[in-house]
């Protein structure tokens, strides 16, 4: 017949964290369930084997125990760098924002300013048109200027 006690409480009991009642009922349990006896021999066998593996001394742990904080440290580094990379691009970003808005505000009582503004835009169009041709007469050499 299976048994249906609750076995979280073998467990319990093998790690130590079993509340005294607990502790009670799961020894009055064990004295007439041989299934349950069965199981906590398995786990407690299965517990020693695992803190056997574990407390065992070996150079590979030490190695790797070393080469786990070096990589993390590492990876810590390098957030660190990005973080001040990013800050320094953020700062800069608003530190050109503020020179041209400055700028922008400077040009705006140089005398004759206004008539500049408004031959610059047409002729900065003109421009542009005639830089766009260049451009692409020199990428495709087969084409030729149009007139």
């Amino acid at each position: 017949m299976e048994c249906k006690f609750d076995t979280s409480l073998l467990q319990a009991l093998i790690d130590d964290n079993i509340e005294p009642l607990e502790l009670i009922f799961l020894s009055e349990h064990l004295k007439v369930c041989k299934s349950c006896m069965d199981e906590l021999k398995m786990l407690y066998s299965i517990d020693q084997s695992l803190k056997s593996l574990f407390n065992e001394d070996n150079e590979y742990t030490d190695k790797l125990s070393s080469k786990t904080e070096l990589v993390i440290d590492n990876l810590f580094a390098q957030l660190e760098e990005e973080k001040k990379l990013k800050d320094i691009v953020k700062d800069s970003a608003k530190l050109n924002g503020l020179i041209i808005e400055n700028s922008s505000r400077f040009l705006e009582f140089i005398p004759g300013m206004p008539l500049l503004r408004r031959m610059g835009i047409s002729y900065m169009r003109r421009m542009r048109i005639s830089y766009k041709n260049r451009i692409m007469s020199y990428a495709i050499p087969h084409r030729r200027k149009s007139q």
